[in-house]
């Protein structure tokens, strides 16, 4: 479900936005995401790996759980692109898109897990996207929009997708 909310810089400022938003599970967690475009206006997806917790073997876009001592979104953004692509690939974070809220099943934990999905766009500047992250992500794939299978996403990624779809439709 896409939230009506403006870019907040961090937890603290979410919880407040949404204080009174009472679809909003109390124990949901917050994941940072780019959908970052190549220089040929391709979105860049990972091919989820058997270590991830969650739609094994699906496409999902680059990034990750925001950790306690992420003082910031984009600072934790700019922390998961690191750790999941290397620091050979320079992908500058760009505008906030939107807000999404999903549950998953962790297969990991055994349970559902709500998510609150902080969504940037961004752009491959420059350097070599890396598996820095073998056992999550088994390579990287790239599509124009209205090309990927939708079928292949994981479930937030799909959502996502149609928003990212809608607002940079020019990027075709």
């Amino acid at each position: 479900m896409e939230l009506s909310i403006h870019e907040v810089k961090n937890k603290k400022e979410l919880e407040e936005v949404l204080k009174n938003n009472k679809t909003i599970a109390k124990d949901y967690e917050v994941a940072v995401i780019v959908y970052a475009f190549d220089k040929d206006n391709k979105i860049i997806f990972q091919r989820r790996g058997p270590g991830c917790r969650d739609e094994r073997l699906k496409l999902e876009t680059i990034g990750g759980r925001v950790k306690q001592s992420d003082s910031d979104f984009r600072g934790a953004l700019d922390r998961e692109i690191k750790e999941e692509v290397g620091l050979d690939a320079k992908i500058e974070i760009e505008e906030f898109v939107t807000a999404t809220y999903a549950s998953t099943f962790d297969e990991r934990n055994q349970k559902e897990q709500t998510w609150i999905y902080m969504i940037y766009k961004g752009n491959l500047k420059s350097g070599e996207l890396k598996i820095a992250e073998p056992s999550k992500c088994l390579g990287y794939e790239r599509y124009k929009i209205g090309e990927v299978d939708e079928k292949e996403l994981s479930s937030g990624a799909r959502e996502i997708y149609k928003i990212v779809s809608r607002k940079y439709c020019n990027l075709k």
